[in-house]
């Protein structure tokens, strides 16, 4: 038969709002995890998407992120390995907004003024060599202390992202492609909270029908 690959659907998470995410990343004072943690909190990729971006990965002139890639969690000669995303519909182009790619715009000018021998195939996050996912745990944390906010895991940034778009009204089948789950019925399922809230806004509102 063969195996299959599917999206895990998580028991439960934890999630930033607006307020408290801004409160975290007001607090982080390095340029390169500033960019990092609010990609991950406006796009809803994963950590190991977010790690294994080169620059040829971002057309900032059409304000889009393609999505090929990600790092796996296996070592080859002490260096970890770059492989596709998991399923099919990871593979995707997601859009940023106005602000997002204004700040990776200057982000990269700061990059390319300091780096000799700069070209599009290094890593956004890193340099010549991808981010630890060890050294973002540690830096994650660190600023969640001084902010004073609820420590949250990296995987958590996506849940806000989901979790936030859904509660201002972007239906799940956008929020599917977004996230690159592998149907619809994940994202329902994963934030099928979210949409119990929306179900008794629903009946609020037929009462004054």
């Amino acid at each position: 038969v063969g195996s299959f690959k599917c999206d895990i659907v998580e028991k439960s998470f934890r999630v930033w709002d607006r307020k408290t995410f801004l409160k975290f990343i007001n607090s982080v004072d390095n340029r390169q995890y500033k960019l990092f943690f609010t990609l991950l909190f406006k796009t809803g990729m994963r950590e190991g998407e977010a790690i294994a971006l080169t620059w040829n990965d971002l057309d900032l002139k059409n304000r889009i992120i393609d999505i090929n890639k990600t790092i796996s969690k296996e070592y080859v000669n002490g260096k970890r390995v770059i492989t596709t995303p998991k399923t099919k519909k990871s593979i995707r182009k997601i859009r940023i907004d106005l602000i997002l790619n204004f700040q990776i715009y200057w982000y990269k000018r700061y990059y390319t003024k300091r780096i000799t021998n700069f070209n599009s195939n290094m890593f956004v996050f890193g340099y010549d060599k991808p981010l630890s996912p060890t050294t973002i745990e540690r830096k994650k944390n660190h600023y969640c202390d001084i902010a004073h906010v609820e420590r949250i895991r990296i995987h958590d940034f996506r849940h806000s992202h989901a979790t936030y778009l859904l509660s201002h009204n972007v239906p799940a089948t956008a929020i599917a492609e977004r996230l690159g789950h592998s149907d619809v019925a994940t994202t329902l399922n994963v934030y099928s909270h979210v949409l119990k809230r929306d179900e008794k806004r629903v009946l609020r509102i037929l009462n004054f029908l």
